[in-house]
């Protein structure tokens, strides 16, 4: 590389006339055949708007976006599934997103909600919101334990996560460009955490460069990019040698430690939209789509010859590339396209770097796969199958496998058939689910690849799940704790507790949701009015299957009876004169015409007696007066009391409830 600065740098020289090289002119360029992308790497995005978006490749194996118009952000596997979500606040859109060098954290800028975020890569859970004064925030780059940020067109400024503290510092010499529609970019040197890259937003493509170890940022060099303007995209290659700029009229490159006018606008194209280095010091340049060149490019460093091109194969109108994101390593390289009509679409390229060597015959291979139905979690899975055709045998074999926990595929030491062509091969499944085998003949001189698959359904273990308190008898109105109590599983400790109260006036409603203690358990107290049904909810994990166990609560209604008429109370009894009709009036937790028992008995022979009763229906409010005419006997004592009973009283509700007794008599 420093051999091929010391030439372009002479170059430089000797075109004194213009300003950049243009090395777009490369035999080597004009040789290169595109690859037209097949729809088998094409993942419709439906129901999300990608507006950017950043990889993980060493953790998770999946992309993580910013929607703009759920104004949420994304986790999204390498098949376009959505796996996991969280909304941004009140509304607002991400401007940039990072993934920290260990992939544990991410984080966004949001500048309608003045904020700088960071989530818990794993979960998405928030880990901390910093809030940020300054207006019209821009990108945002992590380096020397700060996250940096541009603002007001103008500016960039560092922030302390320890802290919370913000130190602003003005680009270059702080040239006005608070008209310019585009913000300044920022990009930290992989390689020296001390080192930062920094675009202006004029529409002159000036570069900076900082050096952030100090107090304040300081200026180590700037530079022009050539006619390369209006920047999108700035990156480090990995080894933090090169700076790539990516806008209009194409892609420039400079060298990272000091601007060095040896300048290339590597890409000659009206728009380049993106720029992204791989770890393995590939380049990709993302143009904008277009019928008369190719989309999508990738270089060696320093180099402007393409190594190879793709296009997208999308009839009719043009669409527009949205950006352009490398996996870990140059395994993997994605590009997200939009149509006219606003439909998205992620494109995964693997091996991108690798030219296909078509086979120099055309002699078919095909494999056959053989494998159980189900089986258990934990317990070995036996796949047979054979090469067909005529040779090659003694084939070396690729083995993949795809589950719950590895959307994305995960090798199986490979296997080598016989000379028949026959092969076994013993995998032991973490994960339960669907598990698919892909077996792969890479092919060689004389026989075409062949692939073939087989699924596995492996079940899942049974989770140990309780919930207290079934069956048991409460009071109107008591407050209950309800626990419920969850066994081993593999990462999912969450559980939810649930309440559904009788009839469908009260919908089924989550009463709780949380992790669980380090003793398995999970607490919420409730307060009863009726019969309710409580689950316990386990969603389940990759091992563990979704689980739900329910107790069922009975409640008894509120009743008293009330006696009027009466001139007197004397222990416990009510009197009443004969020639008065005592009222009773029953007061009952009320419920669509929900009907009493009004009990009556007499004391007769040493012992109470049934009398009379009936069965009423109370008002709205849950109330009855029932008044007792006839002739009326002194001398003998009577009680009534109010029932409810479960179903007789027209609904089930609440659980069977007697009343209290009431005493009273009659005299002159």
């Amino acid at each position: 590389m420093r051999t091929f600065r010391t030439v372009l740098a002479a170059s430089v020289l000797a075109a004194t006339s213009v300003f950049f090289v243009d090395l777009a002119t490369d035999p080597a360029y004009a040789a290169t055949a595109p690859t037209v992308l097949t729809e088998q790497q094409r993942h419709l995005l439906t129901g999300y708007h990608v507006d950017r978006v950043v990889a993980d490749g060493a953790r998770h194996q999946r992309l993580y976006i910013a929607d703009d118009v759920t104004h949420r952000i994304l986790a999204v596997s390498y098949d376009g599934t959505v796996v996991d979500e969280v909304a941004l606040p009140d509304g607002a859109n991400a401007s940039d997103l990072r993934l920290s060098a260990d992939s544990f954290t991410l984080w966004a800028i949001v500048p309608d909600a003045h904020l700088i975020i960071s989530w818990n890569a794993d979960t998405l859970e928030e880990n901390q919101r910093y809030p940020v004064t300054a207006s019209d925030l821009g990108h945002l780059t992590l380096a020397a334990n700060k996250v940096w940020f541009t603002y007001s067109k103008n500016y960039f400024a560092s922030l302390d996560p320890a802290t919370g503290e913000i130190t602003g510092s003005v680009i270059g010499a702080g040239t006005n460009t608070s008209g310019s529609a585009r913000q300044p970019l920022i990009a930290a040197s992989p390689t020296d955490p001390n080192r930062l890259a920094v675009t202006d937003a004029d529409t002159r493509g000036d570069l900076f460069l900082y050096d952030v170890s100090g107090a304040k940022p300081e200026l180590i060099a700037e530079s022009q990019t050539g006619l390369t303007y209006g920047h999108s995209a700035l990156a480090y290659t990995a080894d933090g040698s090169m700076i790539y700029v990516a806008g209009v009229g194409g892609v420039y490159y400079t060298w990272a430690d000091d601007l060095a006018p040896t300048q290339g606008r590597v890409i000659p194209a009206s728009r380049a939209v993106d720029v992204e280095a791989a770890s393995g010091g590939w380049i990709a340049a993302g143009l904008e789509p277009s019928a008369d060149s190719t989309d999508l490019r990738l270089y060696k460093p320093a180099e402007s010859a393409t190594a190879r091109e793709f296009d997208f194969p999308i009839s009719g109108a043009t669409p527009s590339l949205t950006g352009i994101e490398w996996d870990l390593s140059a395994d993997r390289l994605f590009a997200i396209t939009t149509d006219p009509a606003g439909a998205q679409s992620l494109w995964t390229i693997e091996n991108p770097t690798v030219t296909p060597t078509p086979p120099a015959s055309s002699t078919p291979t095909s494999i056959t796969l053989k494998g159980p139905v189900s089986t258990t979690r934990g317990s070995a899975v036996a796949i047979s199958g054979r090469l067909n055709g005529t040779g090659p045998m003694d084939a070396k074999l690729k083995v993949t496998r795809t589950d719950a926990e590895s959307p994305s595929g995960v090798a199986v030491p490979s296997v080598n058939s016989t000379w028949e062509g026959d092969f076994t091969f013993l995998d032991y499944p973490p994960a339960g689910g669907t598990v698919t085998y892909t077996v792969t003949y890479a092919g060689d001189a004389t026989h075409k690849p062949s692939s073939a698959k087989v699924s596995v359904t492996v079940s899942k273990t049974t989770p140990v799940l309780t919930l207290n308190r079934n069956g048991s008898v409460n009071a109107y109105g008591a407050t209950v704790s309800m626990t419920a109590k969850l066994g081993a599983t593999y990462k999912n400790r969450t559980v939810e507790i649930w309440a559904d109260p009788y009839g469908s006036d009260q919908p089924r409603r989550l009463i709780k949701k949380g992790v669980v203690t380090s003793a398995g358990t999970l607490s919420v107290n409730h307060r009863l009015t009726r019969n309710t049904t409580f689950s316990a909810v386990f969603t389940g994990d990759t091992r563990y299957a979704a689980r739900t166990v329910t107790s069922a609560l009975k409640t008894k209604v509120a009743v008293s009876t009330a006696v009027t008429k009466h001139y007197k109370v004397a222990s416990s009894y009510y009197y009443v004169r004969k020639a008065k009709n005592p009222k009773f009036t029953t007061a009952m937790t009320a419920y669509p015409k929900r009907k009493q028992t009004l009990v009556f008995e007499q004391y007769s022979g040493g012992k109470w007696k049934a009398w009379k009763s009936g069965t009423f229906t109370l008002s709205s409010a849950g109330t009855y007066t029932y008044t007792l005419t006839g002739t009326h006997k002194t001398g003998v004592k009577y009680r009534v009391r109010a029932v409810y009973t479960t179903g007789t009283a027209g609904d089930s509700a609440n659980y069977t409830t007697y009343g209290s007794w009431k005493y009273f008599r009659f005299t002159k």
